[in-house]
């Protein structure tokens, strides 16, 4: 067959035609996707999840997630530390989201549905839409299988966060439930210590969480940073308000599927060591005050309120990161629940709240 030349006429436009071919082709065929890499070596190529939506964020697609391992000499302990394209080495996060789990199963599940995964949880974390280089995860498991196959999401999938760590401890057995935190201390403890960089804040979520209100973590800093004096605190008179100790510790409500309330441990009043003084005593006076739970105290209350609290649970919890800087850390012994978290807290001139109104979040039935 004849090859015919464009006429002068259309020669521009035929050039400018086999150029836009040429570039299309060639980003079909390499994108410009970022690629994880270990030790400098590429391993797993990614890229934006199809139909994902950048909106607001910053991004940088030509940049590698890289994945760096600390294996200890003293002990069987191993870090696995994510740096993400979203990571900012100008821009510090500002909220370390951590999560505590045994193995795959501890994420729990309803029933009559599947299983929920490390992705289940990655995708409740998204859904609270705050800026990925302000957000960083840390993770503690004490299962190989599931240490692998958290690696293999963080490095194959568009996570927005600016970091991750992995903390794999074999030894550890954290379990999750009302009785478990006896048992857990020093895995919570573990993981704080391992992750926590310069954030400013921290949310611990237990792993059997399936879900958080809208707009939960921005009103958890914006608690944060405003100072209490700025809020009303439902449950405290407002002749005694200017002697409320700055917030320390947030608690929010927590219930299953069937509603049962599973923020026990958060409540106002005496605490059981203080019960348990008080029964034992023969010659005791009539309490002031009896412990009430939260679940009564948020009742009537607005969303903009807070309620003031002497022990809170564990489920979601808000903690300032400047405590855990001076000291906090999860009690054993004595004050072994998350009431000693609280009076630990207090000991150090802070205070405990939990929010009003009709912030919730919900645990899974199993």
């Amino acid at each position: 067959m004849a090859y015919i030349s464009p006429s002068p006429q259309r020669r521009p436009l035929f050039i400018l035609s086999t150029l836009i071919l040429i570039v299309v082709g060639s980003s079909y065929l390499h994108p410009l996707a970022p690629q994880a890499t270990i030790g400098g070596v590429s391993v797993l190529s990614h890229g934006p999840e199809f139909g994902s939506d950048p909106g607001f964020v910053r991004q940088y697609p030509d940049r590698k997630t890289q994945l760096k391992v600390d294996e200890r000499t003293d002990s069987d302990v191993q870090k696995y530390s994510f740096i993400t394209r979203y990571h900012d080495a100008e821009h510090q996060p500002s909220t370390l989201i951590l999560v505590a789990t045994k193995n795959d199963r501890s994420w729990g599940h309803n029933e009559g549905e599947p299983d929920r995964t490390f992705t289940d949880f990655l995708d409740m974390v998204s859904r609270q839409q705050i800026l990925p280089e302000d957000t960083s995860i840390g993770l503690l498991t004490s299962d190989k299988d599931s240490l692998d196959r958290y690696t293999t999401i963080l490095l194959s999938k568009d996570i927005q966060v600016a970091s991750a760590e992995i903390i794999y401890a074999p030894s550890t057995d954290f379990q999750v439930g009302q009785d478990s935190t006896g048992r857990s201390f020093q895995s919570r403890n573990m993981l704080v210590k391992e992750a926590l960089g310069g954030e400013e804040h921290i949310v611990w979520i237990d792993p059997d969480i399936y879900e958080l209100p809208e707009g939960l973590f921005h009103r958890f800093n914006k608690v944060a940073k405003s100072g209490i004096h700025e809020f009303e605190v439902a449950n405290v008179p407002k002749s005694e308000k200017s002697k409320l100790p700055p917030l320390g510790i947030t608690a929010v409500m927590c219930r299953q599927t069937s509603y049962r309330d599973l923020a026990r441990n958060a409540y106002s009043g005496p605490s059981k060591a203080q019960m348990k003084q008080w029964q034992e005593d023969k010659n005791r006076k009539p309490l002031t005050a009896w412990p009430k739970p939260m679940s009564h105290i948020v009742e009537n209350t607005s969303d903009d309120t807070l309620v003031r609290l002497d022990g809170v649970g564990e489920t979601v919890l808000y903690i300032r990161a400047e405590l855990i800087r001076k000291g906090l850390k999860w009690p054993h012994g004595d004050k072994v629940d998350s009431e000693g978290l609280c009076s630990l807290a207090k000991d150090m001139g802070w205070g405990c709240y939990g929010l009003g109104g009709g912030w919730e979040t919900r645990h899974t039935d199993m």
